[in-house]
């Protein structure tokens, strides 16, 4: 459910010396501002990825403008607002301002929340839209919707809705009305279709948000009462399927040319949020350590090396000492961490190779078992500038929900060489946004093979100059002469943060990490 926002929209009820009154744990009645204490005109509720708020007596917009809230504070990520993704790839990203786009494959047909039919389910909620899903599902029912609104349920495969009672909440307008008409027509035959409407709002989630139940819809009239007549009128012409899919898709060709021609409007539109220096100064400074002393939430590091320097066993060290809960050069035990693994170049049977020992050795002085902390990726060149790409590490990231994240090497995530900035720019944007979800970033990347002036190997990443100043850490492996056991852990670009990453390591003995501090 929507914790983070619930737990906001409560606080500011208090902070303006409202009163509450909780109904369960998701769902309150509160008094509207401006209302005397007896009142609790306003009802509350949360739903997965945000929360409802139902003023039965004033304007919504109002009660939040009363509390210091806006739209944004309804979502449990405030900035981002909601993404409802579909078992088939598609995702549905509605922002706080109710403007939706869709990404991945945009061509499914699958209906939201679909895998939750059962061989055990024999009742079916059905809505308009996936924040309906969401509402009805917090009454404990399974629930279901097309994508993209009113009108296009005959481009969905209802086959998973053969054989049930489905009951079909229609929304309160004209397009609500007509979708109702055509899920049922298209089920008629093939399940028994119960047309059911809110009794207060305009569609499912405001008549639960109201504090009303399941069995407070009422049954939906949604043919005109014809006045009797003599003769039995003409029976309605049957579902054309193919016509209807046809007229769907013609216009939804229509709404992605608007919606091309929306956001080219606004590229490049940034949202600022400042603050007065004195809310920033009383932001409490704390460190949300994932490796501590090494690696905080959201640290981009990137590590280098020659060929052969050591540099993946390096990164597999962290990356699995972590996951099991160890410190990676301390043997010390720290809360364990789950990792995300994508390896655009090494294959399984080289992870299965070079991995198997460190597991070992993580597994002895960690916590946990570093074999289900770890999702492993190997062997796949990405382009992560093309976005299907992109949305498949964006779904694996929600299969698995990483602390950390270890992807590379950079070369392979891209279709072509990174040869200048604007080879660059690109991917810096994508690792980026796979950083804003809350991980930290560990990348290889390879070394020139250029001279420094003092006539060693320059250890910064090859290709781009933006590559240099972008991660916070940049680490390089740099073999000591006449001593293959030893490195020296070069920084190619000044922390921006103090950090106790070792000086030197030594290649581990039998019962050690891989690599130790020397």
């Amino acid at each position: 459910m929507g914790r983070a926002s619930f737990d906001r929209v409560i606080d500011a009820f208090h902070a303006k010396g409202l009163k509450v009154q909780m109904r369960g744990q998701d769902a309150a009645d509160a008094q509207g501002p401006g209302h005397s204490g007896r009142d609790r005109s306003v009802s509350i509720r949360s739903v997965e990825g945000r929360t409802l708020v139902w003023p039965h007596a004033d304007d919504r917009d109002e009660v939040l403008a009363e509390l210091g809230l806006t739209l944004q504070d309804l979502f449990d990520e405030p900035r981002k607002g909601i993404e409802y993704r579909y078992r088939d790839g598609r995702v549905v990203h509605r922002s706080p301002d109710k403007k939706f786009r869709q990404s991945g494959n945009t061509k499914g047909r699958d209906l939201y929340r679909a895998e939750r039919i059962t061989d055990a389910v024999s009742e079916v909620w059905m809505a308009e839209g996936e924040q309906d899903v969401h509402a009805l599902e917090s009454l404990g029912v399974v629930a279901v919707c097309t994508a993209m609104g009113a009108g296009k349920a005959a481009m969905f495969d209802l086959a998973p809705l053969h054989g049930r009672k489905v009951f079909l909440v229609r929304d309160m307008d004209e397009p609500g009305l007509k979708h109702a008409r055509q899920v049922r027509d298209l089920l008629a035959g093939k399940a028994t279709v119960i047309l059911l409407e809110p009794i207060e709002g305009k569609d499912a989630a405001d008549h639960i948000t109201a504090g009303h139940s399941l069995e407070d819809f009422r049954l939906a009239p949604l043919d005109p009462v014809e006045p009797e007549q003599d003769e039995e009128p003409p029976p309605p012409p049957p579902v054309d399927d193919q016509f209807e899919r046809q007229v769907a898709y013609e216009l939804e060709k229509l709404e992605v040319r608007d919606e091309v021609a929306r956001r080219r409007s606004n590229v490049g539109a940034a949202v600022l949020r400042p603050k007065y220096l004195d809310e920033i100064l009383t932001i409490t400074d704390t460190q949300d350590w994932l490796i501590p002393g090494l690696l905080e939430r959201r640290d981009r590091l990137i590590l280098t090396g020659g060929e052969g320097a050591g540099k993946s066993f390096f990164s597999r060290q962290l990356a699995i000492a972590a996951a099991a809960g160890v410190h990676p050069f301390r043997n010390e035990r720290i809360a364990p961490v789950r990792v995300l693994a994508i390896d655009a170049e090494n294959s399984e049977v080289q992870w299965a190779r070079n991995a198997r020992y460190v597991a070992s050795m993580a597994r002895t002085y960690g916590s946990v078992d570093p074999g289900r902390q770890v999702l492993v990726s190997a062997g796949t060149r990405l382009d992560l500038t093309r976005q299907a790409d992109l949305d498949q590490v964006h779904r694996l990231m929600d299969q698995h929900k990483p602390d950390l994240l270890y992807i590379g090497p950079l070369y392979k995530l891209l279709a072509k060489a990174i040869n200048s900035d604007d080879d660059a720019a690109p991917l810096i944007v994508a690792l980026d946004g796979l950083r804003e979800r809350g991980v930290a970033l560990l990348m290889e990347a390879h070394a020139g093979h250029g001279k420094s002036l003092g006539g060693e190997r320059d250890l910064r990443p090859r290709g781009s100059s933006a590559l240099l100043g972008w991660p916070e850490f940049g680490l390089g492996l740099r073999p000591i002469e006449d001593d293959p056991g030893m490195v020296s852990v070069v920084r190619w670009r000044g922390d921006r943060d103090e950090r106790d990453w070792p000086k030197h390591l030594r290649r581990g003995q039998q019962g050690e990490m891989p690599w130790m501090p020397a």
